[in-house]
Parts: structure tokens; C-alpha cells; sequence
């Protein structure tokens, strides 16, 4: 939790106490207790909004992990090859292709998981992300993004930091934006 999550977790607390005495005493003189209700609800309704735009104003990953003096690894590994699923699966280069756009859409859809597992520093849950998306790329090829992925996932074996695995984490979507753009091109 940073620091905005928390102060606006105490102002929220601070008010709803108060709410809650007031409503309390409200009570006790014998007015309805139903407007302090309303206004309690209201104030949750604000601090809802509130909370919603404090969110949206800063990545919470990114303000959690400052990497503006982090040098992020890219461009260290040879380029992915699908050979393998080729040579050793029997498929024909358009077949290992198709896998290969395949496996970009469904790693793009697990980064939004891996990012909010990191996030909530659950390791589990990125273990187990990670470990079948390497799993598959592995399996269709080598290079580029299966060695990320290689590396991110012994990167997580190994309980490294959350900013590491945030590390690791951009590189997988650098390295899964090449492939993106290999395969636009050959379109």
C-alpha cells in the first residue's frame, strides 16, 4: 500500500467515526437517524470516487518500483525461433506460425495477471503464470522471449525481489512486443 492508499485509508477511517458518533447523537436527540444514513452513504460514494481517481492517476506498479536509474536487460537474447515445433512437432512453418501468434495473445493476456500478482507479492500466483506461459513457449521454440521467460521464471523460483520480478516483467513485454512486430510485418 502506498502512501496516498494509506492516507486515504485513515481519512476514510477518521470519517466514518465520525459519522458514526454523530449519527449516534443524532439519534439520542431524537432526530431521524435515516439523514445521517444518507449523508454517510454520500460521503462513501465521494471517498469511493475519490480512491478511483487517486488510482487512476499513477500506475501502482510503476509507483511502486521507481526503475527511472534501472537499466532493464533487452536485446540480450538471440531472437525467438519457432524451429523446434518444426523440427521436433512435425509442423509445417505456417502451422508453427500460427502457434507462434497464438502463444503472443495468450502471454499478452496473462501480463495483466502477472502484473497484479506482483502487485499483491504473491509469488504463487506469478509462479504458476510464469511456469506455463515458459512452459509453452518453450515448446514451440527458443531464443527472445522463451529465454525471457526462462529467466523470469527462475527468477521467481528463486524468491527474487518483486522490483526484480518487475524487471523481469518488462523485459517479457519488450520481448513479447518484437515477436508482435515480426509478425505484423510477415502479414
Amino acid at each position: 500500500m502506498n502512501y496516498n492508499e494509506a492516507s486515504l485509508l485513515v481519512t476514510a477511517i477518521v470519517i466514518l467515526v465520525g459519522l458514526v458518533i454523530y449519527s449516534l447523537l443524532v439519534a439520542r436527540r431524537g432526530v431521524h437517524s435515516k439523514s445521517a444514513t444518507s449523508q454517510a452513504e454520500s460521503l462513501k460514494s465521494m471517498l469511493d470516487e475519490y480512491a478511483q481517481k487517486v488510482k487512476n492517476d499513477v500506475d501502482p506498479l510503476d509507483a511502486r518500483f521507481d526503475l527511472s536509474t534501472t537499466s532493464i536487460p533487452t536485446k540480450q537474447y538471440a531472437p525467438y525461433s519457432n524451429s523446434r515445433a518444426v523440427d521436433e512437432m512435425g509442423l509445417t512453418q505456417e502451422e508453427a506460425d500460427t502457434f507462434e501468434r497464438d502463444l503472443v495473445g495468450a502471454i499478452e493476456a496473462e501480463i495483466p495477471k502477472i502484473e497484479k500478482a506482483i502487485l499483491g507479492s504473491d509469488y504463487k500466483t506469478i509462479e504458476e503464470i510464469v511456469h506455463t506461459i515458459t512452459g509453452s513457449s518453450s515448446t514451440l521454440g527458443s531464443g527472445g522471449i522463451s529465454s525471457a521467460l526462462i529467466s523470469f521464471y527462475a527468477a521467481v523460483q528463486h524468491r527474487d525481489s518483486f522490483k526484480t520480478l518487475y524487471i523481469h516483467l518488462q523485459n517479457l513485454k519488450y520481448y513479447v512486443a518484437e515477436l508482435k512486430e515480426v509478425h505484423q510485418k510477415s502479414v
